[in-house]
């Protein structure tokens, strides 16, 4: 088990990357318009303004109507909002409906209307609604209500005349109409909407508006054919249209068919590759299917379609990190602080890949460049171990006793890269101490518990390496390192194999896709005896990270089972890249005797 300090990446334009696929009817009524951090600066390849589902509202140049405030008519309007206050909506119904007959206003027939049904008193909304429009001869809004009621009354024949009328009243944007009724008819649970709606959009089988408010009211209704097809008629009366193409893709990715939703987004990406909402969707979906490569490859290619798109271009940054493409995440994080010199976050990667390569005057210079308060702290430790590379242990030490944290957190945060520093200098009984003492002052801080468990094991205290991992364990049962921890050790430097192998086990379990537990257990199981599983494990998790350790392991398995060519060969590779790993050196000194 390689002992590794990884770089703290958190989740990639998660808000959600992460945090699962969110459908497109959840966000029809804004058009589809992104609303995350991620969210693309540049307009999309469909240059049309987020549709607005709402009734359009009375502008106050229209006059309004002048009525009389009787007695009568105060009383009724009086006790109808009384009423509804109290949740009493039949007399509020009843009381709001003779007010708009006596006042013959259409705004009070609006409210008596509105009223009425949500008593559920269909009648009287109808009546009322019927004044409505007699009132209010050129709006657009009675009509819509009228087909409304009709619906949630089943009369589906007189509604679809009314909803004619108002496909008929000529509005420039047909597409809103025809959303407006989708979303009307959804909200009904009346056998026989989706047919009505079929037969309002044929009466318009040119407009592929109409056909992508049928897809919305049959993915409400759950008819996932229609859908389809409805989308696939919308995008071929309109190719390209972005909004379409995102809904199709979501219908896919809502229903769990990744492959679909793969294969129709590639095809439409490679015919439309500046379709940026649609591709930052599918970039985000694959985050979510653990596909990173390709991820990254799409946000590489929205950074360089919107190069001035901060979110994209730091999305790639950080999945390059992810994946050990440094180069490439140094060039994406540069631009990404050019971009929004605010990103502090930015700089800490920044100084951290600049370490990495042992570039330490660089690191320094990033680490220093972070003033905000967020990641002030967290830059200043940081700096510590470069200082550490670059004028010794004892200077290290008095930058990191120069700081003054703000909480627990903070001072446990010292005390860990202290014990760091020690331990790059060899000094493992010091960094011991200073754990010790650290959890005299922390007695339950799990961080300390782990850090010290794993000097233990380097000074082979196998009961202090226990006793600690025990304890974090009976705190946090599902700690896969902890497992892993304890198991390897019990595999390294104990014959408790088969009780490592059960911890290591459940680990694996735990983080499938970790490559330090697929290293333990491939060593357990050369321990066992187990020779071509261990090498097996061994390799995926040499595939999946180049450590020295792993090599180490490796190596030393391939050899002992005869096959020393390939074995010298993959010793001399991370000899190469890590001539100074301890565990290297010694499994090399090993083989040699």
């Amino acid at each position: 088990m390689a002992v590794t300090h990884n770089m703290k990446l958190g989740d990639v334009c998660s808000g959600g990357v992460t945090s699962g696929y969110r459908g497109w009817l959840l966000t029809f009524m804004v058009s589809s318009m992104l609303t995350t951090s991620c969210a693309p600066t540049s307009p999309s390849i469909v240059h049309e303004p987020p549709v607005d589902v709402r009734p359009p509202a009375t502008t106050t140049s229209v006059e309004l109507p002048k009525v009389k405030l009787s007695e009568d008519l105060m009383y009724d309007i009086l006790l109808g909002e009384i009423a509804l206050q109290r949740g009493h909506y039949d007399k509020a119904a009843v009381a709001m409906a003779g007010a708009a007959i006596s006042s013959g206003d259409y705004r009070v027939a609006e409210r008596a209307s509105s009223i009425a049904l949500r008593a559920k008193d269909y009648a009287r909304a109808l009546q009322t609604a019927e004044l409505w429009a007699e009132l209010e001869p050129s709006s657009t809004k009675p009509l819509q209500t009228i087909g409304a009621i009709l619906t949630a009354q089943g009369r589906l024949d007189e509604a679809e005349q009314r909803f004619k009328e108002l496909i008929e009243r000529g509005d420039p944007n047909v597409g809103v109409v025809y959303r407006r009724i989708a979303d009307l008819l959804a909200q009904y649970e009346v056998d026989g909407v989706l047919d009505l709606m079929g037969r309002l959009v044929a009466s318009r089988a040119t407009d592929a508006d109409a056909y992508f408010a049928q897809a919305y009211l049959a993915d409400r209704l759950k008819n996932a054919v229609i859908v389809l097809q409805s989308l696939d008629k919308a995008l071929s009366l309109r190719p390209g249209w972005q909004e379409a193409a995102l809904a199709k893709f979501s219908h896919y990715a809502t229903q769990k068919d990744p492959d679909s939703a793969r294969q129709f987004s590639e095809q439409f990406l490679n015919e439309y590759p500046a379709a940026s909402k649609l591709r930052l969707h599918y970039a985000r979906y694959l985050i979510d299917e653990g596909k990173r490569e390709l991820a990254l490859e799409n946000f590489k290619t929205l950074a360089e379609y919107e190069p001035k798109n901060a979110d994209a271009t730091f999305a790639a940054a950080l999945l390059s990190v992810q994946l050990d493409r440094f180069e490439e995440a140094e060039k994406y994080l540069q631009r990404s602080v050019e971009l929004r010199p605010s990103n502090d976050q930015a700089r800490l990667y920044l100084g951290q890949i600049s370490a990495e390569q042992e570039q330490y005057e660089k690191a320094a210079t990033w680490y220093r460049a972070i003033k905000g308060e967020t990641l002030y702290f967290e830059a200043q430790v940081l700096l510590a171990s470069v200082i550490g590379k670059q004028k010794g242990m004892t200077e290290a030490l008095d930058h990191l006793d120069g700081l003054h944290p703000s909480n627990d957190d903070e001072q446990v945060r010292i005390i860990l890269s202290k014990e760091q520093i020690f331990r790059v200098e060899k000094m493992l009984d010091e960094a011991k101490t200073l754990l010790d003492q650290g959890l005299v002052q922390f007695p339950d801080n799990t961080e300390l518990l782990y850090a010290r468990g794993l000097v233990a094991a380097q000074l082979e205290l196998i009961a202090v390496h226990e006793q600690d991992m025990r304890r974090l364990l009976e705190k946090d049962p599902k700690n896969a390192h902890a497992l892993n921890a304890l198991g390897y050790t019990l595999a390294d430097q104990t014959q408790r194999y088969h009780e490592a192998l059960e911890l290591i086990d459940k680990a694996l379990k735990l983080k499938p896709d970790d490559p330090f537990i697929m290293d333990s257990m491939g060593w357990v199981h050369y321990r066992l005896g187990n020779h071509q599983l261990a090498i097996e494990y061994l390799e995926k998790a040499l595939e999946k990270r180049e450590d020295a350790e792993i090599a180490a392991h490796l190596g030393e398995v391939l050899w002992v089972t005869g096959d020393k060519t390939r074995a010298e060969k993959v010793l001399k590779r991370a000899l190469k890249k890590s001539p100074d790993n301890d565990v290297l050196l010694t499994t090399i000194e090993k083989l040699k005797q």
